[in-house]
């Protein structure tokens, strides 16, 4: 069960669309949802080539605890829209309730210690950020949290997990964002564990997935499908969009992160392009 939700804000306002997500998925568990604030750090250049990092504090800079206080306004503001008390995390008489954490710290690193403590984060995509800290703040989940990652696009889903798409290519990553997804795959309509003919490493079928899911008692059915020309990843987002699902359970990185970097990969696509939401885990 997802008891503990975390929305990390790197540098960045929240906004409707993944306090919406954490709202629909909180209602199951009357989680506790936790806003946490880390601003960034800035760079001084010292010399040629030199950045110190952390030579001025964020504290100094007026703009930046501008952006803090703007977003602790707007968090509360928005929990007030989805009529989500404030309550504490021991304050579980309160059912769902939301409460607002500003770092000391100015790096996204201190993002992946503490997602440790939550069993889900959600970050939403933002392709407008030039600094790309939504990227950084999704990858510290999951790289340095170990905690699975709900990424949502700007607008808030309608529903969330009722219609659900794996994309299964046999890896040990799939297997740990099955088991990540579990309380939602037990309560959806409809499941669907999707593999595409070129994209599987060595390990279990689709066919095998399905059936240890049916035991479960999850509505499981296997689908394998051609890229017919396109890439790995939008065979994928063409099949959820095509089949209206509202959830995507995908494994993130099954290559290194630096191969993914440089010569791009289904993760990062799907990442960059699904305007659906998207359960990863690593």
């Amino acid at each position: 069960m997802y008891r503990t939700i975390l929305l990390p804000l790197y540098h960045q306002l929240p906004t409707a669309a993944e306090v919406g997500a954490a709202h629909l998925v909180s209602r199951s568990y009357n989680s506790y949802i936790e806003g946490f604030f880390v601003p960034h750090l800035m760079q001084t250049v010292v010399g040629v080539g030199i950045v110190a990092h952390g030579t001025v504090a964020i504290e100094d800079d007026g703009a930046a605890e501008q952006l803090a206080s703007e977003a602790r306004q707007c968090w509360f503001n928005l929990l007030d829209d989805q009529g989500i008390p404030v309550g504490t995390l021991g304050d579980t008489s309160n059912g769902v309730r939301g409460h607002w954490v500003k770092s000391d710290q100015y790096s996204e690193k201190i993002i992946g210690e503490h997602a440790r403590l939550f069993d889900l984060a959600i970050v939403r995509r933002n392709l407008d950020d030039k600094g790309s800290f939504w990227q950084a703040t999704a990858e510290a989940v999951l790289f340095e949290g170990g905690r699975p990652l709900l990424l949502v696009d700007d607008a808030i889903p309608s529903t969330l997990g009722q219609n659900i798409v794996i994309a299964w290519n046999g890896s040990t990553e799939a297997g740990r964002s099955i088991s990540a997804s579990a309380p939602l795959l037990e309560a959806a309509e409809q499941v669907t564990v999707l593999s595409v003919t070129d994209g599987m490493v060595s390990g279990p079928s689709g066919a095998d997935i399905s059936d240890h899911l049916r035991v479960r008692g999850i509505a499981a059915h296997e689908q394998t499908i051609d890229r017919n020309g396109s890439s790995i990843g939008q065979a994928i987002l063409n099949f959820a969009e095509r089949t209206n699902a509202d959830l995507l359970i995908k494994s993130a990185f099954t290559h290194s992160r630096f191969r993914q970097l440089v010569f791009g990969g289904a993760t990062r696509e799907i990442m960059q392009n699904s305007t659906l939401p998207v359960l990863m885990c690593h």
